[in-house]
């Protein structure tokens, strides 16, 4: 039972987003860890909102997904699950992230609905968008801002989480249309609205390429304003290349996606953390 909900949720790709919101608790506490309680209920809130965003997102997607050979034998469309537990999965993580966030502070339960809006219906845009992936991409933008709330107590953002919630949100868009790849034909003929389904491999690509050129541009930015670390040179370096990797024909799609996205996002994370 508990492999097959760690299955459910994806938890493995819990690693795009904890060193986000590392990150982003970094640089809302003045570019210095906070206390390990803080740095804990911020970990819980992005686990809970995770769980609650990946649960909703299978069960709205169950029946495309069944329609899909690559996503067929996920845990709904196979049968191996109910939707009755896997919406008992989705409540339990909304309440472990409320909980986090009304230990966190009233910054935090005040501004708590505000993520779930993306997290609910970004899996529903592909019905009507080619433009979906930028909704992923929001949803992960949000973290290292809650983060960095969680870890200032307030909402006054810095121009450097402004631009690294940036990085993510091009970093994470561009990945996700990588990713749509894989399904182009069960797209089109599903009707469901892609980049790749709409403009094919080689236009979705381009366009894939042109998203992560802004995000690396706007993680250079990020160096620029600050004063600049060997360290976070390196980083930036290392960012780059794996980015690189992520449009090499030759490379795999799902390993585009995971681990090379991820590795990058990474990366891209500990940038800051030199700066």
């Amino acid at each position: 039972m508990i492999g097959k909900v760690l299955r459910f949720i994806k938890i493995e790709h819990t690693a795009f987003s904890l060193p986000l919101v590392f990150t982003g608790a970094w640089m809302g506490a003045g570019h210095r860890w906070p206390g390990s309680r803080v740095l804990a209920l911020i970990v819980m809130a992005a686990v809970g909102a995770r769980i609650f965003g990946m649960s909703f997102n299978r069960i709205f997607d169950r029946h495309i997904d069944a329609r899909n050979p690559r996503t067929a034998g996920r845990e709904l469309p196979a049968g191996h699950m109910s939707v009755r537990l896997a919406l008992v999965i989705a409540m339990g993580g909304l309440l472990i992230y409320l909980i986090a966030c009304a230990l966190l502070g009233p910054w935090c339960l005040r501004l708590s609905p505000l993520p779930l809006i993306p997290l609910l219906g970004y899996s529903l845009l592909k019905r009507y968008t080619a433009l979906c992936h930028f909704g992923i991409g929001l949803c992960l933008a949000l973290a290292p801002l809650g983060a960095f709330v969680a870890a200032a107590g307030h909402a006054r953002f810095s121009l450097s989480v402004i631009l690294f919630a940036l990085f993510v949100f091009f970093w994470l868009s561009g990945a996700d249309i990588i990713y749509a790849l894989l399904d182009i034909e069960s797209d089109r003929l599903n009707g469901i609205h892609s980049l790749p389904a709409a403009l094919g491999p080689g236009g979705a690509q381009v366009v894939a390429a042109a998203v992560h050129l802004v995000a690396l541009g706007t993680l250079w930015l990020l160096l620029w304003q600050a004063e600049i670390d060997f360290w976070a040179v390196a980083c930036y370096a290392l960012t780059v290349g794996l980015f690189i990797t992520m449009h090499l024909p030759f490379v795999p799609i799902p390993k585009r996606f995971f681990p090379i996205s991820t590795l990058a996002g990474i990366a891209g994370a500990l940038t800051p953390l030199f700066v």
